[in-house]
């Protein structure tokens, strides 16, 4: 397998020069620091750059390997929707042909100021498996009869998934710094709060997806869900344990366990 990387763009090695232009302007030494932010700004003019251009540059996007046929069920796009929202970024529902399985498959992706997407993807991914096993167990119940619902089994099973997914809520929000750092980052980051690089990030992430053509979603009808399937998903939900290696992608740890 070739291992190696493609080839880096001209506008992509410019871009990195002004980057590195622009972090030597926040020195202390005065001379330097005017020194590179003229360069900076003469490396723009040159390419017709803004600095958001240079900012957006940091946007990418990244695509879970775990598809489903045709389309993902309710609570798997609830799950990104959370994550995503939990980690800054935008999830999108992406569509393709699939030669191996020879179908039309789903997937989740994820836009995000890097390396906030990867984060996003990894802990989705993580989650996403932890889900489906319990979802499975739970509908193997109810065809055997350990667990009741006036419902099919497979459609008990997904009352018990959103239930399950709406207790990852809270566990995720507790890995990720909230607005009562607010100070501490302000005094470390030359006056950036938390809610002003949230808003910074999101609107170059609107940026990026301006010249793409991205539909809306759909408004979820709302739905009687089996109350046994919602208790049951609850409970399991409440006993998963989040790790700190979720919120950074440190595949080295033990994210998930069920206690």
């Amino acid at each position: 397998m070739d291992t190696t990387k493609p080839a880096e763009s001209k506008l992509e090695r410019v871009i990195r020069k002004i980057k590195r232009c622009l972090a030597l302007a926040r020195s202390a030494n005065e001379n330097e620091a005017a020194t590179a932010m003229r360069q900076a700004q003469a490396l723009m003019r040159q390419h017709r750059l803004s600095e958001d251009d240079v900012r957006a540059s940091d946007v990418g996007e990244t695509q879970s390997r775990m598809t489903r046929a045709t389309r993902r069920p309710y609570w798997d796009r609830q799950l990104s929707g959370l994550v995503a929202e939990t980690f800054g970024c935008t999830t999108l529902r992406y569509r393709h042909w699939c030669r191996q399985s020879e179908r039309v498959v789903e997937v989740a992706t994820f836009v995000g100021v890097t390396p906030s997407q990867h984060i996003a993807l990894y802990a989705y991914e993580a989650l996403l498996l932890q889900v489906r096993q319990a979802r499975k167990e739970y509908v193997a119940g109810v065809r055997a009869g350990r667990y009741k619902s006036r419902y099919s089994p497979d459609t008990a099973g997904d009352h018990f998934a959103i239930a399950w997914v709406g207790q990852m809520a809270g566990k995720l929000r507790a890995l990720v710094p909230t607005g009562e750092v607010d100070l501490e980052l302000e005094q470390h980051s030359a006056g950036r709060s938390l809610v002003t690089v949230q808003a910074q990030d999101q609107a170059l992430i609107d940026l990026y997806l301006a010249d793409m053509k991205v539909g809306k979603a759909r408004k979820q009808t709302e739905r009687e869900l089996d109350l046994d399937a919602q208790i049951a998903g609850m409970l399991a939900g409440s006993k998963v344990e989040l790790h700190a290696g979720l919120a950074t992608g440190d595949e080295e740890q033990v994210l998930l366990a069920s206690a």
